[in-house]
């Protein structure tokens, strides 16, 4: 029977996918417990640079056409080159699991938010509402200075519904599908959308064509980490889900790819979220942004942060279970 399990043949034959589970298993824990601090995540330099190149190739002011031209040429710029190079670096490294092993560790840097989560419930639970702001500022776009106590537990409430669509589940299913280059790059994308929201009048035709192409990238991602948090709560979740998938109300050229998660947030937890955001600009200014709410109950406060950490960590297990349980299945069902 050991020998069997050992025969050449059939590691000859699985070995590439028990190699890539356990490079991924191995990513999924560190980015847990040994998460990267927010200050020196790589995305988060791919950030500014983004916002850097937007201030100088992003004119409003400037036709439609030209607008969404400089968006397209400002995404494949940033996307295009860092894919290549690390298709080649991993094509010639002596050992490309070390390396897919690292970009997979930065591409799930953002699970790192659920201890800040549990922070910030207890930060506003004490009153220190100040210290709250800071702890969300780096992980959100908008101007958190402005923010209440009920801004600050909406932001972080969408914040965790939103994050493991992009942070673990769309990393495990591009993992899956194009190996760690393929990962990356979904990443990257999904990291400019965050740089230049798509509702930001000042980035709504700049970033149109990266927040479409996101759209239609994650959307199976989006949909499989909506029935994980829907299953579980039974009937309100299946009927909730299904008014999730309607379009955001309001003007077209506000798209808002997180809407359809802030509807079901709030269905499941029986709360308010969505409303008006702000943000700075590189002058001081302060712009308000207005967009859809989703009353399906009272304003929340930190306990619904906490009911939400519990709500997502539970899908994230579900999920990180089942990645690792699907190969062994399958190389099971070989044996057999």
């Amino acid at each position: 029977m050991v020998n069997k399990l050992f025969d050449p043949q059939l590691l000859s034959q699985d070995g590439g996918v028990l190699q890539s589970c356990c490079i991924l298993f191995c990513a999924l824990i560190l980015a847990r417990f040994a998460p990267i601090p927010r200050d020196l995540q790589p995305l988060l330099w791919f950030n500014r640079i983004a916002v850097l190149i937007a201030a100088k190739v992003n004119h409003p002011e400037r036709a439609v056409s030209q607008q969404l031209t400089a968006g397209i040429l400002a995404t494949l710029i940033l996307v295009v080159p860092s894919g290549i190079i690390v298709s080649f670096l991993l094509g010639l490294a002596a050992y490309p699991w070390f390396f897919e092993l690292i970009i997979l560790y930065f591409c799930l840097c953002d699970s790192a938010f659920k201890p800040v989560a549990e922070q910030i419930a207890n930060a506003i639970k004490t009153g220190n509402k100040q210290h709250a702001k800071g702890l969300l500022s780096p992980w959100v776009s908008q101007n958190t200075q402005v923010l209440s106590e009920v801004g600050l537990s909406k932001t972080a409430i969408e914040k965790l519904f939103t994050t493991p669509i992009y942070g673990t589940l769309a990393t495990i299913l591009f993992f899956a599908m194009g190996g760690a280059t393929m990962a990356l790059v979904a990443r990257m994308l999904r990291q400019l959308e965050h740089s230049w929201p798509t509702y930001h009048p000042h980035f709504h035709i700049f970033s149109s064509f990266v927040g479409q192409f996101n759209r239609v990238i994650f959307f199976i991602p989006t949909l499989l980490w909506h029935c994980s948090l829907a299953i579980q709560f039974g009937q309100l979740g299946l009927s909730s889900i299904v008014s999730s998938m309607r379009p955001a109300p309001g003007p077209k050229q506000q798209l808002n790819n997180h809407y359809g998660s802030y509807a079901l947030a709030a269905k499941l937890l029986k709360i308010e979220l969505g409303g008006p955001q702000q943000f700075m600009t590189n002058k001081g200014q302060t712009i308000r942004v207005d967009l859809p709410k989703v009353k399906a109950g009272p304003l929340p406060d930190y306990r619904h942060i906490n009911h939400a950490i519990t709500v997502t960590q539970t899908a994230n297990l579900f999920w990180i279970c089942l990645t690792l349980l699907l190969p062994l299945i399958w190389t099971g069902l070989r044996f057999i």
